[in-house]
């Protein structure tokens, strides 16, 4: 919700105001954080883009970061002294001309330029590997974020990272500042890195792609190279590494899914997922949402949070879906529900 790294800074300030408070609704805060303060253009030569700096939405610098995360803390720990722990809280398009009649005896695919073989989920898993190590760092994750999110622990969960990973070198070094800085912290909060492999929904699907933050980029999985030359089985292999890479460095991990076939390709490595708000009010993300292993956020649109509550609601039953298995092969999915779903405000909330 906020487009200037001062205005997010603000709105970190007035989320610490009111836990420092005693204000026990709140338990997370999502922020838009890398090495470099502001963002920068892609341009013509991808090689010429300056080290740590965002290529989508404007970010908190490092050292604005490190002092929101420590006021964040400093509010928990008041919060704590001011009031006990919580106990667990209970669950409760136009019309296109039809130009596309070729050749009369076909009828499927007019539209499609072109098909490419994408690697399957299983090729690119038993490729890239996650350790027993790194599992068990995930999953422990996952359970901290579930107890802070159903109120079984007063710690804050903060998400930090840039809004799109564009260089997986700048994010490793990010990565590793925050790693040390968040066990410095973390008796007061769950520090979880943001590794968003897609670009935003706020953003990248607008119908001005262009005039958006990064224009038209995708995202580290669509193009890898910042070249439009959508090699997705590259941008997977190089998401893979990255969120192992980070794991090894013990700092837990947050993917944001645009789509509903990227988590097959990572979920068994991040310990959060987020869902954008355009995409709360999807059928698809929210029967998504239902079988995942994480805890997932619901992001609440500028002026209405009613389809992420409803998308949290839902998310809470079993669902049965179309969808594509690990194998690449489309199947049927039956789920139990997720009792870790919970809403995401926008800062102006």
């Amino acid at each position: 919700g906020c487009t200037t790294p001062q205005e997010q800074a603000a709105a970190a300030a007035a989320v610490a105001a009111r836990v420092a408070g005693g204000d026990g609704r709140v338990c997370g805060v999502v922020l838009s954080a890398f090495l470099k303060p502001g963002r920068q253009e892609i341009g013509a030569q991808p090689s010429q883009l300056q080290f740590g700096l965002s290529v989508t939405e404007p970010c908190l610098g490092w050292d604005d970061a490190l002092a929101t995360l420590e006021a964040l803390s400093a509010a928990v720990a008041a919060r704590r002294r001011a009031s006990p722990p919580p106990v667990g809280r209970s669950e409760s398009t136009p019309r296109a001309p039809f130009r596309e009649l070729g050749a009369i005896e076909q009828t499927d695919n007019l539209r499609v330029q072109t098909i490419r073989p994408l690697l399957s989920p299983a090729c690119a898993i038993e490729e890239i590997e996650l350790p027993l190590q790194s599992k068990r760092l995930v999953l422990r994750a996952r359970c901290d974020i579930s107890a802070v999110v159903q109120g079984d622990s007063d710690r804050l969960l903060v998400l930090a990272g840039p809004p799109a990973v564009h260089d997986p070198s700048e994010a490793m070094e990010y990565a590793a500042r925050l790693a040390a800085l968040a066990a410095e912290l973390e008796s007061e909060i769950l520090v979880v890195m943001a590794v968003n492999l897609s670009r935003s929904s706020s953003d990248a699907d607008d119908d001005d792609a262009a005039a958006a933050p990064g224009g038209g980029w995708a995202g580290l999985v669509t193009d890898p190279r910042l070249d439009g030359s959508v090699d997705m089985n590259s941008g997977f292999r190089a998401a893979r590494r990255l969120l192992l890479d980070i794991a090894q460095l013990g700092l837990p991990t947050a993917v944001e899914y645009v789509d509903t076939i990227t988590p097959q390709f990572v979920a068994d490595l991040a310990s959060y997922a987020l869902v954008g708000a355009r995409q709360a009010g999807s059928r698809a993300h929210r029967e998504l949402a239902s079988g995942l292993s994480t805890p997932v956020g619901f992001q609440g649109g500028a002026t209405s949070a009613d389809a992420a509550v409803d998308a949290v609601r839902s998310a809470a039953s079993g669902h049965a879906f179309l969808s594509v298995s690990k194998q690449g092969v489309a199947g049927i999915v039956q789920t139990t529900g997720n009792r870790d779903g919970h809403l995401v405000l926008p800062a102006a909330s």
